[in-house]
């Protein structure tokens, strides 16, 4: 009972977690992950969650080296921002908390994190909006899947299963780069 009590309060935090790290809503939100990009970061959520349960000693650099490549992998993402080294600090910070029941705690602790939607749920629904680009090269023109820009709001389950995902023109937003964003801190 107690195993299956870390497992549903950890993933409560995981979920906590991915829904306040704002370089892969953005990445979503900007069609680095395709059509499906929202979906692709549920599935990154899973498998940090999955990863960090199933493997009891876990170093930090090891969990940074396997979000920094699924980030890369799956939305051509960089952070250089010490974002990924936060998120694994926090992660294995909260596992070792969670197995040893300190559930107040961390819930203080994450309270204090800015409270927003929670946008990487199976509830919230991707909307794309095309991108025209001003390319004049054919291959880059037909490229639909590296054109699109997502952006999110949270539905019910019977309108999410009704509605298919809706595309727009957008003349406003070209990416300069197309296929890699990298994210970099604030300088002070």
């Amino acid at each position: 009972m107690a195993q299956a009590d870390f497992q549903k309060n950890f993933r409560v935090i995981v979920e906590k977690i991915f829904n306040n790290w704002q370089n892969l809503r953005l990445a979503v939100e900007h069609g680095m992950g395709g059509r499906h990009g929202q979906q692709v970061a549920l599935e990154i959520m899973d498998y940090m969650y999955k990863y960090c349960i199933g493997n009891e000693n876990i170093s930090e650099g090891e969990l940074q080296l396997v979000l920094e490549e699924l980030m890369d992998e799956e939305f051509d993402t960089i952070c250089e921002d010490g974002s990924i080294t936060e998120i694994c600090r926090h992660l294995l910070r909260y596992k070792q908390m969670s197995l040893q029941g300190q559930y107040n705690e961390i819930e203080i602790e994450l309270n204090k994190l800015p409270s927003g939607e929670e946008w990487l749920s199976p509830g919230a629904k991707a909307t794309c909006i095309r991108v025209v680009n001003d390319s004049s090269s054919e291959d880059e023109a037909t490229n639909t899947e590296d054109d699109m820009d997502i952006g999110m709001e949270n539905e019910s389950e019977s309108q999410r299963a009704i509605k298919p995902q809706t595309c727009q023109k957008n003349e406003e937003f070209v990416e300069s780069d197309p296929g890699w964003t990298t994210v970099r801190g604030r300088k002070k």
